[in-house]
């Protein structure tokens, strides 16, 4: 069974009945519930809550965004690692339009926002009551087929024109993984910092280790990294007293919440799954202002209470080892793909590896790439001018694109 609720049988019809359900094959998938709401008297925002395979820990939201002046073609949008699609929609400014979800919306295009599957759940919680065996199946296979399956939700509102699909870091990564399954659905596809190729050697021996690491950890049966919960925890204890000493026992005594922070987002991270190349930094960081170069701190923060506190160590592999060069199941087949591509590359980010994942693509119609090498990986979407560094190069792209 696809649909468990009548209401939303009757809210899409049975012609959108036969498209949502058209990927039982990969799993089933049941959409739970649907929320009609409206940000701004012009936009209808809905979310759908979808659980695939039965299981509590598999629900995720696929959030549909649209303006009642749309009709310019529909964009596939894929969340971060460890963050929902609300990830699009933060705003500094607390007004949804002024989001990238929202300015998308206006524009006229159809916005769908796919989460990438969390747990939602406290620190602790994996380690001690709660079952989360769920997570050994969240690789990028499984967010890739959760990207197919909001695509067929989105062509029973638009079955006559292929929409474009991308994301932001590991939503690129699940982009570049869903175009590999499927080249032929999408008419352009934009990769903002996030590969699994790379053919720069630094890069992959940097993550060969790792990815050994990550297999022999699999294996023993490890199913999550606890460590990634201090990426929210930093952002939360920032937001609400940067000046106080951080609890957290990994800092020194004595850094305030504000300069964990700094640390964590402005700082290479240890070797390991979440440093896909050396030099990794996030978002650039004056340390002797104790300040973001690029970044708008109060952006960056609105981000903190998404953040999940596990991550899956099934996805991390994927990711170490692609780079690595031991693993090309997620993008042998991007060669297939004849639409446009939009690639950005920031000067801390992926680095070479953005470069050489334009190279597979060798029968794109049009490649574009977005190349600031003064930015962290972060920067332009997170940045005070993030209208101008993220948002205006993918607009342009779409009005050519769609």
């Amino acid at each position: 069974m696809c649909f468990t609720s009548l209401s939303i049988l009757g809210m899409f019809g049975p012609a959108a009945l036969l498209a949502a359900c058209s990927l039982n094959a990969f799993g089933a998938y049941d959409v739970l519930s649907a929320d009609v709401s409206h940000p701004q008297p012009a936009l209808e925002r809905v979310v759908y809550q979808v659980e695939v395979d039965h299981l509590k820990l598999n629900r995720f939201a696929i959030t549909h965004v649209s303006s009642r002046h749309g009709g310019r073609g529909s964009v596939l949008l894929l969340s971060p690692f460890l963050l929902p699609g609300s990830f699009y929609e933060i705003s500094e400014t607390g007004e949804y339009a002024n989001s990238a979800a929202g300015e998308l919306a206006k524009a006229g295009y159809d916005v769908w926002l796919v989460d990438q599957r969390r747990t939602r759940l406290p620190v602790g919680a994996c380690e001690s009551s709660t079952d989360c065996h769920a997570m050994a199946d969240w690789d990028f296979n499984a967010f890739s087929q959760d990207a197919l399956f909001a695509l067929s939700l989105l062509k029973s509102f638009d079955s006559h024109r292929k929409p474009v699909i991308g994301g932001f870091s590991a939503g690129a990564n699940a982009a570049l993984a869903t175009v590999n399954r499927a080249p032929g659905e999408f008419a352009g596809v934009f990769l903002y910092e996030g590969t699994f190729f790379t053919e720069d050697p630094l890069i992959a021996a940097h993550n060969d280790t790792i990815c050994t690491n990550l297999q022999g950890a699999i294996a023993a049966g490890g199913l999550f990294d606890p460590s990634s919960a201090v990426l929210g925890q930093v952002l939360r204890l920032a937001h609400a007293n940067p000046s106080a000493p951080s609890p957290l026992p990994v800092f020194p005594p004595g850094t305030t919440n504000e300069q964990a922070m700094f640390f964590v987002f402005g700082t290479p991270p240890p070797v390991g799954a979440l440093s896909p190349t050396p030099g990794f930094i996030r978002n650039r960081v004056d340390f002797a202002t104790q300040s973001f170069v690029y970044t708008n701190e109060q952006r960056l923060e609105l981000v903190g209470p998404l953040f999940d506190n596990y991550g899956s160590l099934a996805a991390l592999r994927d990711l170490s080892c692609g780079l690595a060069g031991r693993d090309d199941s997620y993008y042998g087949n991007v060669g297939a793909f004849h639409g446009d591509l939009l690639v950005y590359v920031e000067g801390t980010g992926f680095g070479q590896a953005m470069f050489d994942t334009v190279s597979l693509f060798d029968h794109a119609a049009h490649v574009n790439i977005e190349h600031h090498p003064e930015f962290g990986e972060a920067d332009p979407y997170f940045g005070f001018r993030w209208k101008q560094t993220f948002l205006k190069p993918l607009e342009d792209w779409l009005r050519r694109t769609l």
